[in-house]
């Protein structure tokens, strides 16, 4: 019986732990609604490209890791030969939280692991970092528990922080997107579901958050996604670096792959120029449409079977992003020309609320204390429970009675 009262009193303890760091000792922030691109001036990712620098990614793979518990099959080596011989300039082994460092002498060889072990699927994708952060928080999140993650996960300044699939389980909410902040990229295109609404969503609350597309694969051996999607990137020299800076940067797109789509010719961007509030752009091949789309994902203009287009933006339009289809499946979606005062792409800060933080914690403290009560009752079961106190209760109280029921002496 002592046993099965021990294993009881493990499991709820070990889910009270879970729940009380969750939701009463994670920080608490102060969110302030963020509002669309506004400014002076316009943002155009694509003002410095090199026409012949454009690098083809795939960041987010998994092979077999920790013994086969995680989802992943087959080895990073036949990982990197396939996408090798599909000509990827960059391609990452991502598995949960381990970085993968098969490929470490290749010319761009960028560390990389998904983070994440919660049940709503809530997860990012690290590219850059040395080390694993393990914090989570295990039962589906507060915003709160989002951005004390994406906060912890952008402590290296130097490495890149995106969103992976947050359509899949709802592990980003589109009202999300007006609060969180410190986070750099979306996993807009995935096989497993594509987020426009979310990306629309962090756009229209002015958010520069730029697109990327990966396989997400999980199977080298059966390739069901292998080469489906992809990421281009433009950059100065062929180095870890300058793929993480043309990322933060906007200075690229991404591409989901038609079937049909022979590896060596998709479709690629020759250029995209502003001249003064109008954007022009052209692409290398005849698309089917070529449409920009607005804020709150309105769709803003549309053109039918031509490699050129241009679009006057307008202020009240906040941002315009791209859209490329053509008849053999594939499609190219570019990032956004914004309105904004300002080059560095700063987010709007998120700070913690130090008084609220305290009361959660203290409210968490009071709670543990509880419990830690009632396990030890618990295992003592049914057995008596003696107090021992400093005094007799019993002798005071003789005392007292007979000192209030002492004869008074009548003279």
């Amino acid at each position: 019986m002592i046993i099965f009262r021990l294993f009881i009193i493990s499991v709820l303890t070990i889910i009270a732990y879970f729940f009380l760091t969750q939701f009463f000792f994670c920080t608490q922030y102060t969110f302030k609604s963020s509002t669309s691109f506004k400014g002076k001036t316009l943002y155009n990712p694509y003002d410095s490209l090199r026409s012949g620098n454009w690098l083809k990614c795939n960041f987010h793979a998994h092979a077999n890791a920790w013994k086969g518990i995680t989802n992943g099959k087959g080895t990073a080596e036949e990982i990197h030969h396939a996408y090798d011989s599909l000509h990827y300039d960059v391609h990452c082994i991502s598995n949960y939280h381990s970085i993968d460092s098969t490929s470490i002498n290749s010319q761009i060889y960028i560390p990389a692991y998904e983070h994440g072990y919660n049940i709503s699927k809530t997860h990012q994708l690290v590219l850059g970092d040395k080390k694993v952060c393990w914090l989570d928080y295990i039962l589906p999140q507060t915003l709160s528990n989002k951005q004390d993650v994406l906060n912890y996960l952008a402590t290296d300044t130097q490495s890149l922080v995106i969103l992976n699939h947050p359509k899949i389980r709802n592990g980003y909410r589109c009202q999300d997107f007006s609060y969180l902040s410190n986070y750099h990229c979306m996993e807009v295109l995935n096989p497993a579901g594509n987020s426009f609404l979310q990306w629309d969503a962090a756009l229209s609350a002015g958010k520069p958050i730029f697109i990327v597309g990966d396989d997400d694969l999980h199977n080298i051996i059966s390739k069901d996604r292998l080469g489906r999607m992809c990421t281009y990137v433009n950059v100065k020299e062929r180095n870890q670096h300058q793929v993480l800076h043309a990322l933060k940067k906007g200075r690229g797109f991404g591409v989901i792959i038609g079937p049909t789509q022979h590896p060596d010719s998709i479709p690629m961007l020759n250029y995209l120029v502003l001249k003064k509030d109008t954007i022009q752009l052209q692409m290398n091949t005849k698309a089917s449409t070529i449409s920009f789309t607005g804020q709150n994902g309105q769709i803003l203009a549309s053109f039918s079977q031509t490699a050129n287009a241009k679009y006057v933006i307008r202020e009240k339009d906040h941002y315009a992003r791209a859209s490329i289809d053509y008849p053999n499946g594939t499609s190219i979606y570019l990032n956004p020309v914004f309105y904004t005062n300002s080059t560095n792409l700063a987010q709007t800060a998120v700070y913690p609320n130090i008084r609220t933080t305290l009361i959660y914690r203290t409210i968490g403290f009071s709670f543990a204390g509880f419990w830690l009560f009632g396990v030890f009752v618990f295992i003592q079961g049914k057995r008596t429970i003696y107090i021992t106190l400093p005094f007799n209760p019993d002798s005071m109280l003789k005392k007292r009675f007979k000192k209030r029921n002492k004869p008074t002496l009548l003279t």
